[in-house]
């Protein structure tokens, strides 16, 4: 198993400082396309950019090609936006874990597709997208929750239905019942532990941690 990997997408990012208090010394950084900004903003030299550079000035393009960074670059016109390049790059290394920040913003579209970007995540590789009052997971069978109580946890299916569920720490137990798709029973839940769980016999969930202001 490699290392953990960053994935930068060029979403919105506006707390550049706390964004870097989540990225550690031996993290492996990906940048699709402008999320190169959001790194350099950090004070960060991205491992691998990659995508049309649609979103990347030329210099900056330029002050990245004379450092050790990798630069893979792809046409405009093509089937998969630069988070999926990204995400797909890092996959065929082998990651322990994948964090994807600057994916959600005010393009809906993109953030809806990063989203379901987590269902190219292989079972057994934790991954999420990650912003200052979001974490979103996707869930096909079973999944640690961590945080503080009173924290919301929302589970939302995105297959027909989920069926099985079963969560413990949380403050409304669900017990073998089923989340339909289009229903709002699994919004907004709360933890009444700093460990938790979710379990789904059949059918997928978006689990999202969800806090009313920034982190």
């Amino acid at each position: 198993m490699g290392q953990r990997s960053i994935i930068i997408a060029n979403g919105e990012i506006t707390n550049y400082s706390w964004h870097r208090s989540l990225i550690r010394e031996d993290d492996f950084i990906v940048c699709a396309d402008g999320g190169a900004r959001h790194a350099l903003a950090m004070g960060i030299v991205p491992h691998v950019v990659l995508g049309d550079f649609d979103s990347l000035s030329p210099s900056m393009k330029a002050d990245l090609l004379k450092t050790n960074c990798r630069v893979e670059s792809f046409p405009a016109e093509k089937d998969a936006t630069d988070t999926e390049l990204a995400l797909k790059w890092c996959l065929k290394q082998n990651p322990q874990e994948i964090i994807i920040l600057g994916a959600l913003g005010t393009r809906f579209d993109h953030s809806l597709a990063s989203i379901f970007l987590l269902a190219l995540v292989p079972v057994g590789i934790p991954a999420r997208l990650v912003n200052e009052q979001n974490e979103i997971f996707l869930v096909r069978d079973h999944m640690p929750i961590e945080g503080s109580p009173g924290e919301y946890v929302s589970v939302l299916p995105l297959t027909p239905g989920a069926f099985g569920v079963f969560t413990k720490g949380l403050k409304y137990i669900l017990h073998d019942e089923a989340l339909d798709f289009g229903t709002t029973r699994g919004v907004a839940n709360e933890l009444v532990k700093e460990k938790a769980s979710l379990e789904i016999k059949e059918g997928w969930a978006l689990v999202i941690k969800a806090w009313d202001s920034p982190r």
